[in-house]
């Protein structure tokens, strides 16, 4: 079970991973041992991972939301075949009118046309895949609380309060 302490840990990560124990432990009041404690027992948990993170657009990649619609298969298998491909980075089943909503960067639209027809597409069990491509990211946003941008002023909101 995780608390409000691990919590702010985990956001002080999302800000930076690079982060020091230490300095996460004095912006939250703990020890630095504390902190290595609960980051060890939250790394164990399996429930924080730190890792390099890109900027598709910055890499010249395509970032592709894909949403697939799954037939006569069970959605785990498709799910984890479609996890087996390198380009694939999340996958997530879901209810809706689709079976499972996958993230795919991929180098260029060659690549993605590719990885769609010859690949996407042959998995047993796929009946229809739509991919909506990213033109820009609006928000990306991996904290909890305490570090979320403020919200608009009032005369910057398109939709009332």
């Amino acid at each position: 079970m995780i608390d409000d302490l691990d919590r702010q840990i985990i956001d002080q990560l999302r800000v930076d991973g690079r982060r020091s124990f230490g300095e996460i432990g004095r912006s939250i009041g703990l020890s630095e041992a504390s902190v290595r404690a609960r980051f060890g027992r939250l790394q164990r948990q399996g429930v924080v991972q730190v890792v390099g993170m890109t900027d598709s657009v910055k890499l010249g990649e395509m970032e592709v939301h894909l949403a697939v619609r799954v037939h006569h298969m069970p959605v785990a298998l498709v799910a984890r075949e479609l996890s087996r491909m390198p380009e694939v980075r999340y996958v997530a089943s879901c209810v809706g009118p689709y079976d499972l909503i996958a993230d795919v960067r991929c180098r260029d639209l060659g690549h993605l046309a590719e990885l769609l027809t010859e690949r996407v597409r042959r998995v047993n069990g796929v009946a229809h895949a739509e991919a909506l491509t990213v033109l820009e990211v609006i928000k990306d946003s991996y904290l909890w609380a305490g570090f979320r941008e403020l919200p608009a002023a009032p005369g910057e909101r398109i939709i009332p309060p």
